[in-house]
């Protein structure tokens, strides 16, 4: 069961084919013994080990030599829901999606129709060089309204 105060929702995910969004669960990576607590809309990175942890900051794609980094969007986290603490593994999302999210970086712009990045798992304004893994676009800002964006990702 998915936590009542969390603003994060999918929102559309495309339909099995070429563009689809697939789920996936995975462990998510421990410290000391205890998993990193993960919510729904955080960005995940995989690590060598198949577990899940924060993707820290995108590649940086300038010279078009860096490989993006495969990233996912956690559906169902472990903070609050039970069933992922249960079975010690997260939801994760990856494909094409649009979602309306509340977890994102502090003092960003979020302009509609650009870009985004992440950093420390929340989603970023992409920098306009364009030099950053973009993982999609901004299409509707309800920041002062809500305190969510709505973004179709391409992950």
């Amino acid at each position: 069961m998915a936590a009542v105060n969390s603003k994060f929702d999918v929102l559309r995910g495309w339909e099995p084919g070429g563009d689809a969004s697939i789920d996936q669960s995975f462990p998510p990576i421990r410290v000391n013994g205890v998993q990193v607590r993960l919510d729904p809309g955080v960005i995940v990175a995989l690590n060598a080990q198949t577990e899940v942890s924060v993707a820290t900051s995108p590649a940086s794609v300038a010279l078009g030599t860096a490989s993006k980094p495969q990233v996912y969007i956690v559906l169902e986290g472990n903070g609050v829901d039970t069933s992922p603490r249960f079975v010690e593994k997260v939801v994760c999302l990856r494909g094409k999606l649009t979602v309306k999210t509340d977890m994102i970086g502090p003092n960003q712009a979020f302009p509609v129709n650009g870009q985004v990045t992440y950093q420390m798992g929340l989603l970023v304004d992409q920098a306009p060089t364009g030099t950053t893994h973009s993982l999609g676009t901004v299409i509707a800002n309800d920041i002062v309204a809500d305190g969510t964006i709505t973004v179709e990702l391409d992950l």
